[in-house]
This record gives structure tokens, sequence and C-alpha cells, in this order.
């Protein structure tokens, strides 16, 4: 329900109380916030777990930073002992901490941070050669346990991220960290499979990977593999090579939207699908009149998309009104 439809709502309802049909009681009741405030319990569960989380995030970072300012002055046998320690105390107070408590997650989380740490660590003091993708590939390995363990979000939004740099890092290997996503049909559809991949897990085991229900990982998976598609089906226009993804763009929202619309309704892959064809659809007309003047091109792509996005936003305004009703 939107803004004016609740200033409609308590219009009326003070006309029925000015006309008698509600008792004083009745409309009190009737005007009240439909939602209360948060309970002193629930502010105290949210705080432990925003404290916890970022004073474990705070520890770990600290150890990094304590390695990096005394490297010279440091064994490497004292480096390596100090951090195998802090993994080791993060490791041990998550197992002695209450099971599924705040400071447990927490300290999982920790455990995750710091073992990319070690692993960075080891890196640097044998000088192995490998590429930072192989530690961000390893990082990502070693840390599930710790994630299953904690079953949280906070953790699998790292793991999501260290997977997808992972990645990147792979095949930007002789093009820069972004160069290879940007000029590279294989880097992009590496992206999208690994995205698409971690969408089908969590969408088909989220309940049992998850501990609380919700879709922010779902969302996160969703939009990095809807812009890659985008992306690439953009150039898609222009070159061949990037057709596979134009077409996979396509596919997603054919199966896609119904799938958001009807069987798990989420407006905000709805709006991200929707939003890509425009994108889309603007590219493809760029290069349809790209023989044309160019200021009467982009006259023609800025009507296209202030339309295109105007029919969205209606749209989606309507839908998210049908699902408030």
């Amino acid at each position: 329900m939107d803004h004016m439809d609740e200033l409609r709502r308590r219009d009326q309802l003070l006309s029925w109380g000015e006309q008698g049909l509600l008792t004083p009681t009745q409309l009190k009741r009737a005007l009240a916030p439909a939602t209360s405030a948060a309970s002193a319990a629930q502010w105290r569960w949210a705080l432990d777990r925003l404290l916890g989380f970022y004073g474990c995030l705070l520890l770990a970072l600290g150890v990094i930073f304590f390695f990096a300012f005394n490297w010279d002055e440091l064994h490497r046998g004292h480096k390596l002992a100090a951090a195998a320690l802090a993994l080791s105390g993060f490791a041990v107070a998550a197992f002695i901490l209450q099971s599924g408590s705040a400071f447990q997650h927490a300290c999982l989380f920790g455990a995750a941070l710091t073992t990319g740490a070690l692993l960075a660590l080891i890196g640097q003091i044998y000088q192995t050669g490998a590429d930072i993708w192989q530690l961000f590939a390893g990082w990502s390995a070693l840390m599930l346990l710790w994630v299953l363990l904690s079953r949280s979000a906070a953790s699998w939004m790292l793991l999501w991220l260290v997977v997808n740099l992972a990645v990147l890092r792979y095949f930007a290997v002789h093009a820069g960290w972004l160069g290879s996503i940007l000029t590279s049909a294989s880097g992009l559809l590496a992206a999208v499979l690994t995205n698409l991949l971690l969408l089908l897990v969590f969408e088909m085991a989220g309940g049992w990977l998850l501990l609380r229900p919700g879709r922010l990982l779902h969302r996160l998976c969703g939009l990095a593999l809807v812009a890659a598609l985008t992306v690439g089906g953009c150039i898609g226009w222009w070159q061949h090579e990037y057709r596979e993804l134009l077409v996979g763009l396509l596919l997603a929202a054919l199966i896609g939207l119904p799938v958001y619309l009807r069987r798990r309704p989420d407006l905000f892959m709805v709006a991200i699908l929707a939003y890509s064809l425009v994108v889309l659809t603007a590219a493809g007309l760029i290069r349809l009149l790209d023989p044309l003047d160019g200021f009467g091109v982009l006259q023609l792509v800025g009507i296209q998309l202030l339309a295109s996005s105007a029919a969205v936003s209606v749209w989606l305004h309507r839908l998210y009104r049908e699902a408030n009703a």
C-alpha cells in the first residue's frame, strides 16, 4: 500500500468515526500503525549480531594489518604461528559457544576470513608462484566448512564474493582485473555460469543452507548473473562471439519472469530482468540505426529508453500494489 492509499484509508476511517459507524476504541485501533515498534528484546537481538560480526571482522582485519605493518621484523615461523593461532582461536571459540548463537556465527565468520589470511601468508613467505585466482579458489574451498557450520547470510556472502573473484581473476590473468570481463566472452560466460549455479543451489536448498529465511543471496546471484548477460548481450549485437550471451539473456527473461512472477514471487528479480531487456533493446536499436546520423540516433534511443523504463516502472508498481493489496 503506497502513501496516497494510506491517506485515503485514514480519511475514510475518520469519516466513519464522525458518522458514528465506529466507536472511539475501534477508530483508535484501526488508525494504529500496521507494525509495532521493536521491543527491547528485538533491539538486543539485533545489536548482539551487529556487534558480534563487526567485532570478529575487526579482529580478523587487525591480524592482517598486524602482519602488514610488522612484516620485516617478524620471523616466518612467528608469522605462521600467529596466523594459525588466530584461526584456531576463532575455531575453538565457535565450538565452545552456544550452538546457533550470534557470537558463534561471528566466530565462524572470523574463521572464514582468517583462513584466507593464512593462505595469503603462506604464499608470501614461500613464494609459491601461484596466481591470486588460485588463492581465492583455495580460500573458497577451505572456508566452505565454516560457512556450512554457520549457515549465516554474512558467511555465504563472503563465499559468494570470493568465488566470483576467483572466476574473474582466472579470466583476467592477461588483461587486468576488469579487462577480460569486458573484452572476453568466455569471462562473461564463466561469471554467468558461476552465478547461475549458485542461484540454483540457493533456490533449491536455501532452506537448509541458510539458518534464517531470506532472499539476499538469491538476489546477489541473480543480479550478477543478469549483469553479465546484459553486458555480453549488448556487445553481442556487434560481435558474433557474444551472441550466446545475447540468447542467454533472452532465455533468462523467458524462463525467469514466469518463475519469479508466479512460482516464487520476487519483485526484485522481475525488475532486474525487465530492465535488462530495456537496455538490450536500446543497444539493438543503436546497432540497427548505426548508419544514420549520430544525433538522431541518440534522440531515438533516448525516447526508447524513457518510454520503456516508464512502462516497466508502471508495471512493477502495479505488481507491487497487487502483492500488498
